[in-house]
């Protein structure tokens, strides 16, 4: 197994830190995640043209919220927060549904974040951890991070360098937790193609191809992709998605889909992405993946 299905949320949480804190053949091109692109010079560019409060005696004038000038960051943050540490709790469950998708679309968002504002100011982070003290999500974040780093490394990350590092290691199991809610998805919504028998329904494809061959063309991108995705996740050596599976699930989707596909490309006439998808089908459904 890979270190994030050894991900325990509560050791994690528990430990004592301070408080303180392969694209083939692909139809088209797909979409990467990225991170969430707000920060606090969106911000401040917004507020720029705001005329500066003269300055009068504080005994005369009452404080008003134009005093203030609020932070962006610790806003976001707070917010985004919460959805890590949900997320942290599912890989520790190795939930990997589809309907998952979106608490780790946005964990990853999060984790971004915090990983802008510690490279781009690191006094500022420093700033930002004293005022989300009393925000228990966001200690809980930098705890189960740090803790991580150091499971890992075997020392709590001392420099911002490391601590850099350390949410690191939290985004790359949260990007592979999604992509296998992903798998998941193509999982469940591939089956329309096959028969109850488990055999393809040539005739589900021939419907679907002669009545809207774009929407087709589209989900076979997918699949796709996620057959891709999967098999750089077995080269990382981490693919289980359903716990005691043993990638099981995810050796029948390659095998399910590479068979759609070597029907599509016949129906296409694109002899050699079917030429490579008969490699692959008979490559993959001599075996489960169990390593």
């Amino acid at each position: 197994m890979g270190d994030s299905d050894k991900f325990d949320f509560d050791s994690l949480l528990d430990e004592d830190i301070p408080d303180s804190i392969d694209d083939f053949f692909p139809l088209d091109s797909g979409a990467e995640i990225t991170g969430d692109k707000e920060s606090t010079e969106n911000f401040e560019n917004d507020i720029a043209g705001i005329e500066e409060v003269p300055k009068t005696d504080s005994s005369t004038q009452k404080r008003s919220s134009a005093d203030f000038s609020p932070d962006m960051d610790a806003l976001l943050l707070t917010a985004q927060s919460s959805m890590i540490v949900e997320a942290m709790k599912l890989i520790s469950l190795h939930d990997f549904k589809s309907k998952n998708m979106s608490v780790y679309s946005e964990a990853i968002k999060g984790i971004d974040l915090y990983m802008k504002i510690l490279e781009r100011n690191p006094e500022n982070f420093k700033k930002l951890t004293s005022i989300l003290s009393t925000d228990q999500d966001c200690m809980d974040v930098q705890k189960i991070t740090f803790n991580l780093y150091k499971n890992v490394t075997g020392e709590l990350p001392e420099s911002d360098t490391q601590k850099l590092k350390a949410f690191e290691l939290i985004n790359d199991r949260l990007k592979n937790a999604y992509n296998k809610s992903l798998i998941s998805s193509s999982i469940i919504s591939i089956k329309k193609y096959f028969l109850l028998s488990g055999t393809l329904d040539p005739r589900k494809v021939d419907e679907e191809y002669k009545n809207d061959p774009v929407k087709l063309k589209n989900q076979l991108n997918v699949y796709i992709r996620n057959i891709n995705i999967g098999r750089m996740m077995i080269k990382s050596g981490n693919y289980e998605i359903v716990k005691g599976m043993k990638g099981k699930e995810l050796n029948v989707f390659i095998v399910k889909a590479a068979q759609l596909l070597v029907y599509y490309f016949g129906l296409t006439g694109e002899t050699v992405q079917q030429s490579y998808y008969i490699k692959l089908y008979e490559n993959f459904k001599k075996y489960f993946i169990v390593r």
